[in-house]
């Protein structure tokens, strides 16, 4: 028995011990067969492997290590192998033939960190079926040709945009920043694609803080990170790739929580279903049950990451290659004037039939691939390509950026030479390995179609619509990230093009000829035959008895009977009225040099201010150093800036008067108590001081009134203004009035600047970062050759104070007094907001940016209740023709915005209170839409734009956000009136009282 335990003893070792030699024996020559089918690669030094080689722009590095090394080259980025691959036959294998084996994503740590692979579907694997309900949901509902087709008018329409942006810097010959201008293009197509609304302006900040948030996110997951190489070292976020990629998100997926929470509400309250036929990318998402919020914000992060800086990249580079190539642009030119010349504007279709301009973009993403080594992919197993061994989870980058300079593919790589795609069937659909800038494969970009087409268009538009110069010298450096940008912006300055010379120049010089001939007689009867036409005229007053207490009203009727230029002859005064889009464009920039003076009215000549002022001063040297003095030192972006804590302070300062109110149940002053707040926030900016209290008796009421009047003596209709010779006897006491109220305004502002004057002959010094508005104005009477004297000062203060107190006050008691009309609105408006704030926050004011709706309803009440209804009057300062009619010289010119405002031709429904109509268009307040000019435009825009929107804004939004609202003594919303007081400005005539109920706590 013994003998036979020992025997099986020896047995099972000889087993155990030829097993394991067996084993070992295997594994050896695995890893030695395995060894030996890498590919090649660069030598490695101990634990960092080949990280040392990767460089500031990798594809560049990887690009010449591979001309060593061949097509596919294997490194070793410390624990993470990686195969590069830079040959088209290479490239075939990994993204066609052995597609399905590496269609998995390696994902970098940044996006790790925001857990985006779990989601995206850029980094999903394409076997889950999450990744494919993403992918159908794009292709069905933004990428299809039948959604290219029906988007193919928006991106016209956004396209013509980007080129009267540039036409307005042509105009100025400005340099238009390429890359921005094409981003904010790009950036509304798709916003209009996926949320029907345009998130950006030319040259605004908001456009620009998206473009850096987007190209910050794209740097951070695409620069090479030790993260990547070694995962033990994630946590300590070395390169900072995951701050930025964190920051940059939270900017974004914050923009895309706001629609979605709009959204959703909407539906939860069944408020206005919408057309099928109608409906964006998001609403599409909301009615997929299979998706949440998360999966949402995450998809839309793709969207706009891939979509925008992407094509504005692109088309930067294009414009850049033809701009250092001009036979290439020449050419290019040439061919699209040929083909546009037979429509006479650009559209989308012709694109497809410019074959030189085909190439052009192709030898751009060939030269400069937007994304030089496409997402890397990760092989699921070992796979062959090209004899070599691909080992299982190693990282593969196709290097799109040296396919494109391979000399072995390419002639002449590095010249930009569009010639070679001529007469060839080479594109970028993922067929042709040697031009691969989308990908191929299941993995292509499904963007490709809407990529191409925008990029196309936007070309074809600059090259046909203007010529180009440079500003100064420029590079073709690189910044490297999942995008390759340049790294220094091409400026440019655009020529807009004249065309027909030859014509043009036998018409002028015809109509010099027939000009000298018949000049005297032409001059007399011309004027009188192309007068604009108007009602008949009584003898010596004219059309006085016309004017009525409401000008603006009165003019409007007549307007609807003798058309949208129209003239009126007020005693001795010569008036053309202007009351359409089409006319206010004439006027407020095609004429704007010439009508840019102003027309005085006798209250505000009766005390010298028409001399001094900056609203009333004819453009001068004068009036560009006080207008220049206003924005650097109150309205700049800077400055705006600087005071944003205040004007936050301000309007909860108003909060707390209006929870003080609601825990009484009192009723409130909407406009007065507005006025407190806007009174504060400007005396602050000017004097460092508030100026106004919220209790009833205090001298902030008596400001308030004073100003009121003195807009109401400017405005009111005058007979000393027709009939100048009567000034004297002062008929409806304007003169009275203005001498008034102006007189107390100066004894307020001559009470600060001798303070001021007195405490700087006390003390030599002032930190500059206190100084406020009147300092910078009094160091300007410092020296022997002084710019402004206190007479200046006083009356440059009264602007300030005239044009920016009442006039907000009474733009946000028109805004609560159609909301609580329209108390749909008034829901609408406090549903978003709610939604964007959340149940315990504070409004801030770079909330209102994500606040379509609220800003909607702010310009709905510009639209019905501009303040200024005639703006302010201009003056012909010779004869100048607006369509088609002669506007004599010294004319005032009066453009009823109040009439264009409720123009039936112009607006749906133009009575109604209707914020809607403003969702999803670009129509703003900023001088560019003729249709909406609240401010004015052109070089009389009101400079202080950007701080009365701002503080209505963040005015309303907070009232709204802290108390419903209820009308004191039971008296129904639609009883309430709306009836108005003209003067410059235009007021309720019975003031709004309404009472607030607390909705939450205000902190």
């Amino acid at each position: 028995m013994q003998i036979i335990s020992e025997n099986l003893f020896l047995l099972l070792c000889l087993i155990s011990s030829t097993c394991f030699l067996v084993f070992i024996t295997v594994r050896f020559l695995r890893i030695s067969t395995r060894s030996a089918m890498l590919p090649p690669g660069p030598s490695r030094l101990p634990i960092i492997g080949n990280i040392h080689q990767v460089g500031k722009l990798p594809h560049r590095s990887f690009a010449d290590l591979s001309r060593k090394y061949g097509p596919i080259m294997h490194l070793k980025f410390g624990r993470l192998n990686t195969v590069i691959v830079t040959s088209p036959e290479a490239a075939r294998e990994v993204l066609k033939t052995h597609d399905q084996t590496l269609s998995g994503r390696d994902p970098p740590n940044s996006i790790r960190s925001i857990n985006h692979d779990k989601v995206s579907v850029g980094w999903l694997h394409p076997s889950s079926p999450r990744w494919r309900l993403l992918r159908k949901l794009l292709v069905t509902h933004m990428f299809s040709p039948q959604r290219i087709e029906a988007t193919k008018a928006l991106r016209l329409e956004k396209v013509q945009d980007l080129v009267s942006y540039i036409d307005e810097s042509s105009e100025r010959e400005e340099a238009v920043h390429i890359s921005r201008a094409s981003f904010t293009t790009t950036l509304n197509i798709i916003s209009n694609i996926l949320f029907s609304v345009d998130l950006a302006s030319y040259g605004s900040e908001k456009s620009n803080e998206f473009r850096d948030s987007v190209i910050v996110g794209m740097e951070a997951a695409g620069s090479p990170d030790l993260s990547n190489f070694f995962p033990c070292l994630r946590f300590l976020d070395l390169q900072g790739n995951t701050k930025k990629m964190k920051f940059s998100t939270d900017n974004l997926l914050k923009v895309f929580r706001g629609f979605i929470d709009t959204k959703t509400l909407e539906k939860s309250l069944g408020n206005n279903p919408k057309d099928a036929s109608n409906s964006d990318f998001l609403d599409a998402l909301l009615d997929e049950a299979e998706l949440d919020n998360t999966d949402i914000e995450h998809l839309l992060l793709d969207m706009f990451t891939a979509g925008t800086e992407t094509s504005s990249s692109t088309l930067e580079w294009a414009m850049t290659e033809l701009l250092t190539n001009p036979k290439t642009m020449e050419k290019a030119q040439a061919e699209i004037e040929h083909m546009i010349e037979k429509n006479g504007f650009v559209r989308e279709p012709d694109t497809s039939e410019i074959p030189y301009l085909q190439a052009v973009v192709k030898e751009t993403f060939r030269l400069h691939p937007t994304i030089p080594l496409l997402l890397p992919r990760k092989a699921e197993t070992d796979v062959e390509v090209l004899g070599y061994v691909v080992p299982k989870d190693a990282q593969v980058l196709v290097n799109l950026w040296a396919i494109g300079r391979d000399p072995n593919v390419w002639e002449n790589p590095t010249r930009f030479e569009p010639e070679r795609f001529l007469g060839k069937e080479t594109d970028v659909k993922g067929r042709d390995f040697e031009l691969t800038p989308f990908g191929a494969g299941r993995r292509i970009c499904p963007g490709l179609p809407l990529a191409v087409k925008t990029v196309s268009l936007m070309l074809v538009s600059l090259l046909y619509s203007f010529d180009w110069k440079l500003p100064n010298a420029f590079d073709m450096d690189e910044t490297f990230g999942i995008t390759l940008r340049k790294a220094n912006p091409l400026h440019a300055v655009p020529v807009k093009k004249n065309r027909h010379y030859t014509f043009l120049l036998f018409c002028l010089i015809a109509s010099c000829f027939l000009v000298f001939i018949t000049a005297r007689f032409r001059r007399v009867s011309c004027l009188t035959a192309t007068l604009p036409p108007g009602p008949p005229r009584l003898p010596f007053i004219g059309n006085i008895h016309q004017v009525g207490k409401n000008p603006h009203r009165s003019f409007a009727d007549l307007s609807k009977t003798y058309g949208p230029v129209m003239s009126l002859k007020l005693g001795s005064l010569k008036s053309v009225i202007i009351s359409s889009p089409e006319a206010a464009r004439e006027v407020l920039r095609t004429h704007d040099q010439i009508l840019s003076s102003r027309k005085s009215t006798d209250s505000i000549r009766s005390f010298g201010h028409h001399e001094v002022s900056v609203i009333w001063l004819p453009p001068s040297a004068r009036w560009r150093m006080l207008r220049k003095l206003s924005i650097t030192q109150l309205f700049s972006p800077q400055r705006m800036e600087a005071t944003k804590g205040l004007r936050m302070k301000k309007v909860q300062e108003l909060v707390s008067f209006m929870n003080e109110r609601s825990e009484k149940e009192d009723a409130v002053d909407i406009s007065r108590a507005s006025f407190t707040t806007v009174l504060n926030i400007i005396s602050n900016i000017l004097f460092s001081v508030d100026l106004g209290s919220y209790d009833v008796t205090s001298k902030s009421n008596r400001f308030r009134d004073t100003v009121i009047a003195a807009m109401e003596a400017a405005g009111k209709p005058d007979t000393a203004n027709y009939f100048p010779f009567l000034g004297f006897l002062d008929l409806q006491g304007n003169r009275k009035n203005m001498k008034t109220c102006t007189e107390r305004l100066f004894r307020v502002f001559r009470g600060f600047i001798d303070a001021k004057m007195t405490e700087k002959s006390l003390t030599n010094y002032k930190d500059v970062s206190d100084s406020d508005f009147l300092d910078a104005l009094l160091v300007l009477m410092e020296g022997d050759e002084t710019e402004l004297d206190n007479n200046d000062i006083e009356h440059l203060l009264l602007d300030m104070f005239a044009a920016g107190t009442d006039t907000s006050s009474s733009t946000l008691e028109w805004a609560m007094a159609e909301l609580l009309n329209n108390p749909k609105s008034l829901a609408r408006a406090q549903a978003e907001i709610d939604c964007v704030i959340g149940q315990n926050g504070i409004v801030q004011e770079s909330d209102i940016s994500y606040l379509p709706y609220l800003q909607a309803v702010v310009k709905e009440t510009f639209r019905l209740h501009p303040a200024a209804p005639f703006l302010v009057p201009r003056k012909a300062e010779a004869d100048v023709k607006v369509l088609g009619f002669m506007v004599p010289k010294d004319a005032q010119v009066l453009v009823n915005v109040w009439a264009i405002g409720r123009d039936p031709a112009v607006w749906e429904n133009p009575n109604r209170f209707e914020p809607e109509r403003f969702l999803g268009k670009e129509t703003d307040v900023k001088g560019r839409d003729y249709e909406l000019t609240p401010f004015g435009a052109g070089r009389r825009i009101c400079p202080g734009l950007p701080l009365a929107v701002v503080t209505v804004s963040l005015m309303l939004a907070s009232l709204l956000y802290f108390f419903d609202w209820k009308l004191p003594n039971g008296v129904a919303f639609e009883d309430l009136d709306m009836d108005e007081t003209f003067g410059i400005t235009l007021h309720k005539t019975n003031m709004l009282h309404a009472v607030p109920v607390k909705k939450r706590t205000h902190k």
